[in-house]
């Protein structure tokens, strides 16, 4: 599975599972689902990531990366 963050687009991706891809479903906020014809969530991008992940939210991940 891959995982990867594009700098000049601000976009995380993050690939839940293996599966053949049918759609991408976009919400309001700037997440996209990746989705299988059977309804699986393949993956997750989140467009404008460093906006989302600020402040409190940005301080969380960083102390969660420590502890892993």
């Amino acid at each position: 599975m891959e995982n990867w963050y594009d700098r000049e687009e601000d976009i995380l991706s993050v690939q839940l599972k293996e599966g053949e891809y049918w759609k991408s479903i976009e919400l309001a906020n700037g997440i996209v689902f990746d989705v299988s014809k059977d309804g699986s969530i393949l993956s997750v991008e989140i467009l404008r990531a460093s906006k989302i992940f600020s402040g409190d939210v940005k301080k969380v991940i960083e102390t969660a990366k420590q502890a892993a």
